[in-house]
């Protein structure tokens, strides 16, 4: 019995391993890229935001609806829309622009987000205005590079 569990100590030794992650296992590398070509490169852990990630380390990007609040559609499946509510931007404020080469590394953008980008950013709005607080980071986004463009005018009454 004792050279039984001996032999298989190592062998639940590695599989223990294996099934727990590690900080480094989790994390990823993200540069952010402000208007003057200033380029800060940070460490983001898997299922972070890319906006709280931003502001984590300063990097100019506002959020004030930290992603939440007005009705969003979700696409549960190709024949189901889900409204949701309490969910999905409202100020769209945190507007990054992801270059194309990343495109296929995000979730395809809602068309709320395409038209309040649109309304709130107007020229500066493009094919790769993205916002900050509807990206969830995953492994597969290791090496994202994230412009910052400049704040929108706003009016002061």
């Amino acid at each position: 019995m004792l050279s039984r569990l001996s032999l298989t100590a190592p062998l639940a030794q590695r599989l223990v391993r294996r099934s727990m992650s590690t900080v480094m296992s989790n994390t990823i590398n993200i540069t952010f890229v402000d208007l003057e070509g200033n380029r800060a490169q940070v460490k983001a852990r898997v299922g972070q935001r890319l906006l709280d990630v931003a502001q984590r380390f300063k990097v100019d990007i506002e959020g004030p609806c930290e992603g939440g609040g007005s009705p969003t559609e979700v696409v549960r499946t190709k024949d189901w829309t889900e409204t949701t509510y309490g969910e999905g931007p409202t100020c769209f404020v945190c507007h990054v622009k992801i270059p194309s080469r990343f495109n296929h590394l995000l979730d395809n953008q809602t068309l709320h987000e395409k038209l309040g980008l649109e309304d709130a950013w107007e020229d500066e709005a493009g094919n790769t205005s993205r916002l900050a607080c509807q990206i969830f980071l995953e492994k597969k986004h290791d090496g994202l590079v994230c412009f910052v463009p400049d704040m929108p005018p706003i009016d002061v009454i």
